[in-house]
């Protein structure tokens, strides 16, 4: 106990330390974020986020941590995906690039670890939904997936940072109290390094504030699916596949919505834009702080929702059709908002008449 609370401590304290170190540095080599276009904030914010949390992680790991394969190899595979974040928030890479890297990567995970999706569990209520040679592609897919859902949530101060956080907790507590006590280590650890990056983006630290950028997003995009697949997959699985995607319902169901929009206007699914679930809480009156308030309640009500379906081992398919429905309400909703507001406003100009 007493060495994973230095553990803890480690995370958190060499992330704090690496902000402060990486805050006059960034600045000096214009690794910051300037208000422009999309961008509204004001003045240029430090990038540093993402590569202060990874320090916290990597050193404390490093120089605490029992020797661990797994941890070792997760340490390179994020690093990488750290290096081109930090690269993409310096240089602006494009998305092919930035795809492949992260396929490169996903490899690294599929075949280094064997870490890969092999089954989705009794999803429709016949059995065991084995992947076989389906298995490796799909988790590629995931992979990336999840990487772009958490890099696209980052729009708003703590915005990030807070659905991770939920996830990251969610899924701690399913391994620790449900056999995988070990690998809840890795979860706890994202979660100490996570709170001085929050206190810093959130300006609870006055005058020091800072961005996680896309290193920071891609990092904890690529953490959360990798957890995601060690809790679901191995034969002390803590928690079944279906309630995963409880645990990110919020990133995966903005992700998906925003690029059935954009394909259906003949866009590109990567071509950035101001609809995201966050931008769209904004044009409705709320501040940003109201904002983040607001879509991490809903975050915390899904994980919830997962939570009890696990706890009652609620069947499989009717966890999925759950998803399917809340998911189609998303979307729909997303797709109506404001036809549905102007509504709204007329029928209350009328009853005030």
């Amino acid at each position: 106990m007493t060495s994973q609370l230095l553990l803890f401590f480690a995370a958190f304290g060499f992330c704090l330390l690496a902000i402060l170190l990486f805050y006059p540095l960034s600045q000096k080599i214009g690794l910051v974020d300037i208000p422009k276009g999309r961008k509204q904030h004001t003045g240029a914010i430090p990038l540093i986020g993402g590569l202060s949390v990874f320090s916290g992680l990597a050193f404390s790991i490093v120089l605490f941590a029992p020797e661990d394969l797994n941890l070792m190899f997760y340490l390179l595979l994020t690093g990488s995906i750290v290096v081109l974040g930090a690269f993409d928030d310096y240089l602006d890479l494009s998305v092919k690039l930035r795809l492949a890297v992260q396929l490169v990567v996903s490899l690294g995970m599929v075949f280094a670890l064997d870490l890969h999706l092999a089954s989705l569990g009794n999803l429709f209520g016949f059995g065991e939904v084995k992947l076989g040679f389906l298995g490796i592609p799909i988790t590629l897919i995931a992979v990336i997936a999840a990487i772009n859902a958490f890099n696209m949530t980052d729009g708003i101060d703590g915005l990030a940072g807070m659905l991770s956080l939920v996830s990251f907790v969610a899924i701690a507590g399913f391994m620790l109290l449900w056999g995988q006590p070990e690998q809840a280590l890795l979860p706890m650890l994202l979660i100490c390094a996570l709170l001085p990056y929050l206190a810093f983006n959130l300006h609870l630290v006055p005058g020091k504030k800072i961005f996680m950028g896309d290193a920071g997003s891609m990092l904890i995009g690529f953490s959360v699916i990798w957890l995601l697949i060690t809790g679901t997959q191995s034969e002390t699985a803590s928690f079944r596949p279906i309630t995963a995607l409880w645990l990110i319902a919020i990133p995966l169901m903005d992700m998906v919505a925003i690029m059935l929009r954009r394909i259906l206007k003949g866009q590109s699914p990567f071509q950035a834009d101001r609809e995201h679930l966050h931008h769209i809480s904004l044009r409705l009156g709320l501040n940003p702080r109201e904002s983040l308030t607001l879509i991490t309640a809903l975050a915390c009500i899904f994980a919830c929702i997962g939570i009890i379906g696990e706890y009652l081992m609620i069947p499989d398919i009717v966890m999925l059709l759950l998803f399917v429905i809340v998911f189609t309400a998303y979307i729909l909703l997303l797709q109506n908002i404001w036809r549905i507001l102007s509504n709204l406003r007329r029928r209350l100009r009328g009853r005030q008449a």
